[in-house]
């Protein structure tokens, strides 16, 4: 199933969002360009949700914090910019999806050139009462995810077989040598689709890409094709929608809270994942930011000393509320800088910096922002 959405340049150069006791304004960060066409939000009177949201977005895609640049905020990312630490980005365009009134889901048509040149969207998804990250693992209960996962599984599958009967049925019915093209075509789709099933790897529920809607959540399965035999692949990336309705029974409480306001206690996640840390490292004010999870307890968390505002990535995992990371030098040559061992409790995060050479300790305390 393809999802066909089509992101102008420049739609809409500002859209209004009413939320509960605060509005949300979507600009477009200057400067806009039809290469460069990037969302920047803000928010009134609870700034601070909108201040997160550029903050994960900006960090995520442009590579540095709000307002922390030379020139322009896209020259990490820019074609022979002297900044730029990697491929080009390209950014088309975005679109708000009509969601409920706590959530914000931002699709972003996005183009990445390194060996090749390839075009895609993404999705972001925001608790606009908090400006987190709103995770599909969060909205559904933990003994659900399994459930979902196997039924979303399921559905391409069968999708991915229909077809491929369909297509083959097509090939017997036409002439291989006054058809050649079409004949050509037919075969390339089998083995693509054929290959895609007996490769199949069973996504997990947190592996999905997803946004929301008005009245349903989508959940995405990516594409079985490469970027050599993309143009053949009819179905593409596979979109498959659930009704909040027939969601309801799978949703945890804060998923209930977000999509239909039924009362709880904190609306916050009870994990650490999707969200923002402010506290201090020893003596110096830091801020932390963990924005996802995978399902081997690995992940990549950024964070920086407030006065210099120069992001560091550290790679470690989360298990059993422990944090371990590992802070490498930046050119990735000069070897292990520092070790981050910490624990999450109940919204908080303590624990420890050690300094690989001199094996002194800073103590970490961080707290939900």
């Amino acid at each position: 199933m393809r999802l066909n959405k089509t992101i102008a340049f420049a739609t809409l150069l500002t859209q209004l969002v009413f939320g509960q006791n605060n509005t949300t304004i979507i600009r477009n960060l200057d400067p806009v360009s039809e290469e460069y066409t990037f969302p920047e939000i803000q928010t009134a009177p609870k700034t601070k949700i909108g201040e997160k949201i550029n903050i994960f977005l900006q960090l995520h895609y442009l590579q540095h914090l709000p307002g922390v640049f030379k020139k322009t905020p896209f020259e990490k990312v820019s074609y022979n910019s002297p900044e730029n630490q990697g491929g080009t980005y390209l950014f088309y365009g975005w679109t708000k999806e009509d969601t409920p009134p706590n959530v914000l889901s931002l699709t972003m048509s996005t183009e990445f050139s390194g060996a090749y040149i390839e075009g895609y969207e993404t999705h972001e998804n925001y608790d606009l009462r908090t400006g987190n990250y709103l995770l599909v693992t969060d909205i559904i209960r933990s003994e659900k995810h399994t459930s979902l996962a196997q039924q979303v599984n399921t559905m391409v599958k069968k999708e991915i077989t229909a077809f491929l009967s369909e297509t083959k049925k097509n090939l017997a019915e036409i002439d291989s040598i006054s058809q050649r093209e079409l004949f050509d075509r037919y075969q390339e789709q089998i083995e693509l689709y054929e290959n895609c099933l007996s490769d199949y790897t069973e996504y997990q529920l947190g592996d999905f890409d997803y946004y929301f809607t008005k009245n349903q959540l989508h959940l995405l399965r990516g594409r079985c094709s490469s970027h050599v035999n993309r143009a053949v692949d009819d179905l593409y990336q596979f979109d498959l929608p659930f009704s909040y309705a027939d969601l309801l029974p799978l949703l945890s409480d804060y998923g209930k809270n977000v999509l239909y306001d039924t009362p709880i206690k904190n609306y916050n996640s009870a994990q650490p994942i999707g969200k923002m840390f402010k506290g201090k490292i020893g003596n110096n004010a830091v801020t932390f930011v963990l924005p996802n999870i995978n399902y081997d307890n690995s992940l990549t968390i950024t964070y920086w000393y407030d006065k210099y505002k120069k992001p560091i990535e550290c790679h470690g995992t989360f298990k059993d509320n422990n944090f371990y990371f590992r802070e490498q030098s930046a050119d990735d040559f000069s070897g292990l800088i520092g070790i981050i061992e910490a624990d999450w409790n109940n919204g908080t995060i303590k624990g420890v910096w050690i300094n690989h050479k001199t094996k002194k300790e800073y103590p970490i305390v961080l707290m939900t922002y």
